[in-house]
């Protein structure tokens, strides 16, 4: 009985703990984006980070297609991406229209939660994955609303 409880208490803490290590590592890979545009070109080859999985995904399920659309597709002036702290941050805005239609994205690292703020003229709209977007670290707000401090 004791050699059972064993095997189960180590199995237990395996994937008890080992679940938060694997979403941690999940997303570790991301912090290579940092200082680099949200979409970039290699030869023939396009990479967006918009597209990959583990930021697609949580974006689909937060915001309306037309949302989704907007941040990812439609606004098409990037800067690059900025590592704050455990956040990845990016702004993103529509050619020409910088000063009144922007976007911006943040994901914590360590959660994989998302948090996304969209502005068009005086109507700022913000979405979270988890909890707020006041919930954001003072620095990334800033980074977010101020699109001329880039």
């Amino acid at each position: 009985m004791k050699r059972k409880n064993l095997i189960a208490l180590a199995l237990l803490l395996f994937f008890g703990f080992g679940g938060a290590a694997v979403a941690q590592n999940r997303l570790e890979h991301l912090r290579s984006w940092a200082g680099k545009y949200p979409t970039y070109k290699r030869g023939r080859v396009t990479t967006r980070f918009f597209d990959l999985p583990e930021v697609r995904q949580p974006l689909m399920s937060l915001l309306s297609r037309t949302d989704f659309n907007l941040l990812t597709r439609e606004y098409t002036l990037e800067t690059p991406i900025k590592q704050i702290g455990d956040y990845l941050a990016v702004k993103v805005c529509r050619q020409h229209a910088c000063g009144d239609e922007t976007g911006g994205f943040a994901i914590n690292l360590r959660t994989g939660f998302i948090y996304v703020r969209l502005q068009n003229g005086q109507e700022v709209r913000s979405f979270g994955s988890k909890g707020d977007y006041s919930d954001l670290p003072q620095e990334v707000q800033n980074f977010l609303s101020d699109f001329s401090a880039t």
